[in-house]
């Protein structure tokens, strides 16, 4: 395309001075709403453009005046029409030109074209111009421009050369449209679609874990599906979910994606949920590191463990519950983890919390089941050999005296059967003695008789007198109260366990078992609070409770969670064990007087 001159190329000087005249002077320039068409074409020195031997060129000819169809298409293009000297200063600005850009007209001629171009792309400059004088044509560029104000717009540009009567250079043509819009339709497509992923990812993962939980005993699939889903979430090389401890301290599983067989064979040790890793069981927000090392509660990695640098933490929580932790290590193509990987990985831990949350309370119950039929079997062996080295021998012992008895009264040997006779009824007390023993085992009749207070005093006498305590004391403050059987039954069981488990493992000569009850007016406010302690060796309940089969422990705290209240266990070796227990009331109503109905 070239266009006239009146002069020997364009004088972006002469336009630069036209537009600033002083606001006095008979040529004040207008505003952009008062100018006439023409003005277009005056700041940029061109008069009649030559047009160019295209057929579109031979028909604007015969059209005649094309100074007048260049000020029209100028005026009503929507596009932005910018030419430029190879001095890269604005000579010409159109219409579209003023609303992309946000600049008159007057503002712009004469300005470096670099007013239109961020810092970053001002490279861009010497790369069109060397194009153009090559005699290219930059076709459809995706780049970014600067309009008033520092508002960035995205663009698509398309540069031509501007040519005189002899074919030399003298000028570019710039055609900018706006795709700032588009864009951002497609960015906010784009993010739909990243979002529609992640959502299917979720629910994918979601039903995996579900199923791997319902076929698996250990779970442990169940937990690396919901790592490999974060992992791929987050764009990260390795990721890891932590299992909280029963106390909360630590982590009783760990599972990692991400390594290879030989590099997790390689470390020397299993992380136990110390410094970061232990830092996220007790926040409740993410944390998000550019490199793990640098942070004040990092303790390093153990040896064999690869280098790992970002890091990013999402703590797994049900209600004020700490459950466990999602960890991911490695950005890939990032130098860390982002704000929507937070997000993302958040949306995954609440799915992970309710994993987690069925996958314990299927553990804890195939766990109670197991140990329930072990127990059962112990004590159908337990009952045997009662029966066999107990009730049995008094009873037959008294058997053989009594038929002793019946010989010698028959020969008349009185003081012989007289002998035989008394021998045979203290047998014969001892096995109703034992049989109310093994019976009491079963289901305490004391209960029934003396109540939840007198049941507990009977207990403990029993069980100081077969363990040889020299202190067992009950405190309590229920006397001539009655609960609910259920309750009561639940309560006693927990005292007769702890007590069991006291004189069987503690070591102890002192043990206090206390039962209090906070009693209130309105209904469903009334506590009753047991406390069983010894002063013997102790132990580690993480490591007590996490041995498989440990039905004691496993049973009193089922025990108090199906009763609706509370269960505490304190222990330390050398430093005695406390089991703490609270119960909501459920009291015996009260009898009804009359049979009417009022």
């Amino acid at each position: 395309m070239s266009f006239q001159s009146d002069r020997k190329g364009l004088d972006p000087g002469e336009s630069a001075r036209k537009n600033q005249l002083p606001a006095d002077s008979e040529h004040q320039t207008s505003t952009a709403a008062e100018r006439k068409p023409e003005s277009y074409l005056a700041g940029s020195a061109l008069s009649e453009p030559e047009l160019p031997s295209s057929p579109a060129g031979r028909a604007v000819g015969k059209m005649g005046n094309a100074a007048g169809i260049l000020t029209v298409i100028l005026e009503s293009s929507s596009e932005a029409i910018v030419v430029k000297n190879l001095e890269r200063e604005i000579v010409l600005w159109s219409r579209g030109a003023e609303r992309l850009y946000e600049y008159s007209a007057e503002e712009a001629i004469g300005q470096p074209i670099a007013l239109l171009m961020p810092r970053e792309h001002v490279f861009e400059a010497d790369e069109i111009t060397a194009k153009i004088l090559r005699g290219e044509v930059v076709q459809d560029l995706e780049t970014v421009r600067v309009a008033r104000g520092g508002r960035m717009i995205d663009i698509c540009l398309t540069a031509r050369p501007l040519q005189d009567e002899n074919g030399q250079i003298i000028g570019i043509l710039t055609i900018a449209r706006d795709t700032t819009e588009p864009k951002r339709a497609e960015k906010d497509l784009h993010l739909m679609r990243a979002r529609a992923e992640h959502r299917a990812l979720l629910l994918d993962a979601a039903s995996r874990v579900a199923l791997d939980i319902l076929a698996s005993r250990t779970g442990v699939e169940a937990l690396r599906h919901i790592a490999d889903a974060a992992r791929t979430l987050a764009q990260a090389r390795y990721a890891a979910l932590g299992v909280a401890s029963v106390d909360g301290h630590g982590l009783s599983e760990f599972v990692t994606v991400g390594m290879t067989d030989p590099e997790e064979r390689r470390i020397a040790s299993r992380p136990m949920g110390y410094g970061v890793l232990g830092l996220l069981l007790k926040r409740s927000d993410p944390l998000r590191i550019d490199n793990i090392s640098d942070h004040p509660a990092s303790v390093g990695f153990p040896a064999g463990h690869p280098p790992m640098s970002s890091f990013l933490g999402v703590p797994i929580r049900r209600g004020e519950v700490v459950l466990g932790s999602l960890y991911l290590c490695d950005k890939i193509g990032a130098d860390g983890f982002t704000e929507s990987d937070e997000e993302a990985i958040e949306a995954l831990g609440a799915h992970a919390a309710v994993a987690i949350h069925n996958l314990q309370l299927l553990s804890r119950q195939r766990t109670l089941v197991s140990g329930l039929i072990n127990a059962q079997e112990e004590e159908r062996r337990a009952v045997a050999y009662d029966l066999h080295d107990g009730l049995t021998q008094y009873v037959m012992a008294s058997y053989a005296h009594l038929d002793t008895f019946r010989h010698a009264h028959a020969a008349g040997k009185i003081e012989k059967a007289q002998r035989e006779l008394d021998q045979g009824l203290r047998y014969l007390q001892e096995a109703v003695i034992e049989s109310r023993r093994m019976v009491n085992g079963l289901r305490s009749l004391a209960l029934d008789d003396l109540g939840l207070a007198g049941a507990l005093e009977q207990l403990i006498i029993e069980e100081k007198d077969r363990a040889g305590w020299k202190d067992a004391d009950l405190i309590h403050n229920l006397t001539g109260r009655r609960f609910d059987k259920t309750l009561e039954t639940a309560i006693y069981r927990v005292a007769q366990e702890a007590l069991t488990n006291a004189r069987k493992h503690s070591g102890t000569d002192r043990v206090r078992i206390m039962l209090l009850a906070r009693l209130e007016d309105h209904p469903g406010c009334s506590q009753l609070t047991l406390e069983v302690r010894d002063w013997g060796k102790g132990f580690s309940p993480r490591e007590k409770i996490s041995e498989i089969g440990h039905v004691g422990l496993q049973g009193m705290m089922e025990r108090v969670s199906l009763m609706g209240g509370e269960y505490e266990l304190q222990s330390a070796p050398g430093g005695g064990t406390a089991i703490r227990a609270l119960f909501p009331v459920i009291e015996v109503p009260a009898p009804r007087l009359g049979g009417g109905i009022l």
